[in-house]
């Protein structure tokens, strides 16, 4: 379809087309992004990768690779969605075209089709993780009985039983479809602004809680106390990755997000606050999880398992332990749904913006497909043989299609994105554009200096590194 860059003029700069909506005040935009942000990755992955690595060292170098990673592509992408007006491929091919550099419609499309996928590619896999957290939330009201032997077992048979993960993931997918029809003042900003403010107090009610109980001392001195000699290559590059992976970046939610925007005064500032918040919830998440983990006796350790088969056992030994796990798996729901909303909100808008289908149509549409190939990941009896050419991206061996499509987004289509969404911003854009949110600083052109040499520089370098180690191009030893 032939393209008709809205963002060409200085007033489509400071406007909203009203046609696509926009986020009603700062305060929703703000719950919304953060909670694209903090998902499953901060209440689940955060923590088992902080307990397998040391804990505060990997703290450490996780905050810096937020400073000169994460936030100059959170700005990247804010930018670029405010500044281009629609999803995310028409907002990179609309600035780019504005440029009229040369290697921008196709770099810039590239980075917009990769970012649509990996939205629908997540987005079918997540929600069926998703759904493994509605039935433990169901487990720990007593509405599903729970397997012999404890939280190990009952995770087994969850994890074997289509019909189970298949009925959660659908009923995860229709709350997220509902939620993004209704638009984003009505739907996803009213849900997020409600669901962040939650998931926050719930957080802060188990801080007091472990503080109560026990393992607070612990947990805080094995996360804030750097001990240096456990740092290892890798878990400098898992941090890296992380910190990326985190702040959901690379997969075009930010650009989205940012494109309903009214004006770019205090872009930066808001960039800023979404990173902190992300941060902030998963460090509160760790620190909460470990205290528990400390006081049960447990090892930091645990692996992927810590959160659907050590924690459930621990809850149970807890005084009060039935509503502390409740509490916590409606925390991970919370979590995960806010990031899913913004998930099937960069394909919807997609199919809005490129090709005029309603909102309701397209949302709709889209979660069928989605369900429908989430069904795959959901049968974890159904495994494709990888090919070894492909080894290093997908894994080696036989996998279930959950594994396949996590490998393929997080290992090569995440990065790659974020590699081009760097390109673009640091090179391929209008001076500008690139450094419009800095302009409302007292400081701006000695900040848009600085940023403009991470974009260029130092971000995209760093995550194509990311890229390499994780598709086994580069050996860390």
């Amino acid at each position: 379809m032939e393209y008709s860059p809205r963002a060409v003029s200085d007033q489509e700069n400071t406007e909203v087309d009203p046609s696509r909506g926009s986020f009603g005040t700062r305060f929703g935009f703000l719950m919304a992004a953060a909670g694209s942000a903090v998902g499953l990755g901060n209440i689940w992955k955060f923590p088992y990768i902080t307990g397998e690595y040391g804990g505060g060292a990997f703290v450490l170098v996780y905050l810096a690779c937020i400073v000169i990673v994460g936030l100059p592509l959170m700005y990247a992408e804010l930018i670029i969605g405010r500044r281009g007006g629609s999803d995310v491929f028409g907002a990179l091919r609309n600035l780019t075209a504005k440029s009229g550099s040369p290697a921008g419609a196709a770099v810039s499309s590239v980075a917009g089709i990769m970012a649509v996928l990996s939205g629908l590619f997540i987005l079918s896999f997540y929600s069926v993780v998703a759904g493994w957290a509605v039935h433990f939330l169901g487990v720990s009201v007593g509405a599903i009985p729970a397997a012999p032997g404890g939280a190990g077992p009952t995770f087994t048979a969850l994890f074997e039983s289509f019909e189970w993960s298949a009925t959660w993931h659908t009923v995860f997918m229709i709350i997220t479809v509902v939620v993004v029809s209704g638009g984003i003042n009505g739907g996803i900003e009213k849900i997020c602004s409600r669901l962040m403010p939650g998931l926050i107090g719930i957080l802060l009610l188990m801080l007091v809680y472990v503080g109560v109980t026990g393992g607070l001392g612990d947990s805080l001195e094995f996360l804030f106390a750097p001990n240096f000699h456990k740092l290892s290559m890798e878990a400098v590059v898992e941090a890296l990755g992380h910190a990326f992976f985190t702040l959901s970046l690379g997969m075009g939610a930010m650009v989205t997000y940012g494109s309903y925007l009214k004006s770019d005064r205090g872009i930066v500032r808001d960039g800023v606050t979404i990173a902190l918040i992300d941060t902030g919830v998963a460090l509160l998440a760790g620190t909460v999880i470990f205290a528990v983990v400390f006081a049960g006796g447990k090892e930091a350790g645990a692996g992927p398992g810590l959160v659907f088969v050590t924690l459930p056992d621990l809850f149970d030994s807890m005084p009060g332990g039935t509503v502390i796990a409740i509490a916590f798996f409606v925390l991970l729901i919370f979590a995960a749904l806010s990031s899913a909303i913004s998930l099937l909100e960069v394909v919807v808008s997609f199919l809005v913006d490129r090709f005029g289908v309603s909102r309701k149509a397209a949302a709709a549409g889209l979660g069928v497909a989605i369900w429908g190939l989430g069904l795959l990941s959901a049968n974890s009896s159904l495994t494709f043989g990888i090919p070894g050419a492909l080894s290093g991206f997908l894994g080696e061996g036989d996998k279930a299609m959950l594994d396949i499509l996590d490998n393929l987004t997080t290992r090569v289509m995440l990065p790659l994105g974020g590699v081009l969404i760097a390109v673009t911003a640091g090179w391929l854009i209008t001076k500008e554009d690139r450094e419009a949110g800095f302009e409302h600083l007292e400081r701006g052109p000695g900040y848009a200096k600085a940023w403009t040499f991470l974009i260029r520089f130092v971000a995209p370098v760093l995550v194509l590194f990311v890229l390499l180690v994780k598709a086994e191009f580069i050996s860390l030893g």
